[in-house]
């Protein structure tokens, strides 16, 4: 069977059209570009091959001259004759409108037609039990005083690490993958930032600590950081997650997981600096995934409403 790249090469050749796969391999390098894994840039390819394929055979045209009503077309035929579902369908929305935006980076394209569609019944909207900045500084204050302020000289070090992780969850919105990638390097104690590395799925940014967080970050590097392994990471033995998260409910029942930790602070972001500001500050690479966390800025203004101003 003729591979999916020569068969669009000599399709278009007999219909007199532009070569599709010219920047073929360029793409992939985009795609790299993007901190795609191998597996899926090949995915990602394949999923245009037969986007383009489509668009030759029932549309006569390329990419380059596909529009929005053309993709809408493409997505329904997959729903209709394929039995695509809508995850399905919003993975290779996904790659085509990677595909166009490096197009329009090479000025293939003059503009992306896949930027106002969306499929509806493709994400669930992330809802948690949102807490106010406030909370968050109750949290941290209540965390300290019962568990750091006290501590045995033995095993103050370890409540020490473990309040510069919440703190890291609460006021720099980290994930669990990024708290062991955070190297020693990417604290400045001088600027007062802390540097969070990219990975696959965020972007890399530059964070300001909190004036609270100043001391105990002083406090970890000169007593409690030289009592673990020396390894290079700022937290050079990450504790048992779900031990940490048992442990904190039961002094701050409030809390739930790490995960409405940073949605609280995404959500006071988008509160106070708007979008495109906690855009960056989550890391995020979209502003489609900032934008999933405005249902909880309504959900908490519900709640407000109900403590405040009960009906």
């Amino acid at each position: 069977m003729m591979n999916s790249k020569l068969y669009f090469i000599r399709k278009a050749k007999r219909k007199n059209l532009a070569a599709l796969n010219v920047y073929y391999d360029t793409f992939a390098a985009y795609l790299q570009s993007r901190n795609l894994q191998t597996l899926h840039i090949e995915r990602y390819q394949k999923k245009i091959d037969r986007f383009t394929k489509w668009l030759l055979e029932h549309r006569d045209i390329t990419p380059d001259n596909a529009e929005k009503r053309d993709i809408l077309d493409y997505l329904q035929y997959l729903q209709e004759k394929r039995n695509a579902v809508a995850k399905t369908r919003a993975h290779i929305l996904g790659a085509i409108r990677h595909y166009y935006t490096f197009l329009q980076q090479k000025g293939e394209v003059s503009s992306n037609p896949t930027n106002l569609i969306k499929l509806r019944g493709t994400r669930k909207k992330i809802l948690y039990k949102i807490l106010s900045l406030e909370e968050l500084n109750e949290f941290l204050d209540i965390f300290y005083l019962c568990k750091v302020k006290n501590a045995p000289d033995e095993r103050r070090h370890l409540y020490t690490r473990n309040y510069l992780i919440l703190s890291l969850f609460a006021y720099q919105g980290i994930t669990r993958n990024q708290l062991k990638t955070i190297s020693i390097d990417d604290l400045d104690l001088r600027k007062g930032t802390i540097t969070i590395p990219a990975n696959r799925r965020k972007n890399a940014r530059t964070i300001a600590l909190q004036a609270s967080q100043t001391g105990i970050f002083y406090d970890y590097m000169n007593n409690a950081r030289p009592m673990f392994k020396e390894n290079g990471n700022l937290i050079n033995s990450v504790p048992d997650l779900q031990k940490l998260i048992a442990s904190v409910k039961k002094i701050y029942p409030k809390f739930t997981d790490f995960k409405q930790l940073r949605a609280s602070i995404i959500t006071h972001w988008i509160q106070t600096e708007g979008l495109r500001k906690a855009q960056y500050k989550a890391g995020h690479k979209y502003i489609s995934s900032t934008e999933e966390y405005i249902a909880n800025d309504f959900e908490s203004l519900k709640n407000d409403i109900n403590r405040y101003h009960p009906i």
